[in-house]
């Protein structure tokens, strides 16, 4: 069956001073699939990221997001052609409740002035379609009944289903997720859960590139792996190909018996 790319990484590269970040990257993520960015800790992905998404401009390769060019765009210009992005760090409001934080996200943030005069005005519009929309994500999330919480009194598993929610009511809604270790701190149970919204959401025509360090879940989610080792790929294709790759198994079981041995 043909396949059709969401997005074209072609021999992304990216240097500070003396270090090479990325070196010729390129890779593929495939419409209405999930693919897994790994490799050790300062192999490149979150600069991949990055580069990707706007806050760095690569010093030599390209992107494309739907046929469309992508590179060196500001995040904002990206974001508006349909790609969300998390990051490593939480990124809600916890100051904030719940639906004030989806209020943030929901509007162009060129309009923002006062978080609660938003709140007044999204109430007095129950009707509205993206008041609508947040209603629905919340439900989606399990959020409904946490919605006039302060964010800072919920768990770190409910904050970072507060934070894929955040993308889900962006406008335009992305099409691509792209979530930097999205498991970080989460229990079992709560990676079970958000694996089952990222499965339901990819159900629904949208795709997803994610790093993350938890290899289980890595390799139970994802249909394509690419994996990066000192900024350069290594090694891609599905997990079972992935897990007894022998640059692969260098990459992690060498570095880690070397940082024991030391």
């Amino acid at each position: 069956m043909a396949t059709t790319a969401c997005l074209q990484v072609l021999e992304l590269t990216k240097t500070f001073g003396g270090l090479t970040a990325l070196k010729d990257v390129s890779f593929e993520v495939q419409e209405g699939t999930i693919t897994g960015l790994i490799g050790p800790n300062g192999s490149g992905k979150t600069v991949a990221f990055d580069c990707i998404t706007g806050f760095y401009k690569p010093d030599h390769g390209r992107t494309f997001f739907r046929d469309q060019d992508i590179t060196g765009l500001r995040p904002n210009r990206i974001a508006l052609r349909g790609v969300g992005r998390s990051f490593q760090i939480t990124g809600v409001f916890p100051k904030l409740t719940v639906l004030q934080n989806l209020l943030v996200a929901v509007q162009e943030k060129r309009l923002l002035r006062n978080v609660e005069r938003i709140s007044t005005f999204w109430r007095r519009r129950g009707e509205d379609k993206a008041s609508e929309r947040i209603g629905h994500v919340l439900e989606f999330l399990g959020l409904s009944e946490a919605r006039d919480e302060t964010v800072a009194n919920l768990s770190h598993g409910k904050q970072k289903f507060l934070e894929l929610g955040g993308l889900m009511v962006m406008t335009p809604e992305p099409s691509l997720y792209m979530l930097d270790e999205p498991f970080a701190g989460l229990t079992q149970d709560e990676i079970s859960s958000y694996v089952s919204l990222m499965q339901e959401t990819r159900e629904r025509g949208k795709t997803f590139l994610i790093v993350e360090h938890n290899m289980r879940a890595i390799m139970d989610l994802c249909d394509t792996i690419v994996v990066l080792d000192h900024g350069e790929k290594i090694a891609e294709g599905p997990s079972h190909v992935i897990q007894r790759d022998p640059r692969v198994v260098e990459a992690y079981l060498g570095r880690s018996a070397s940082s024991s041995s030391s």
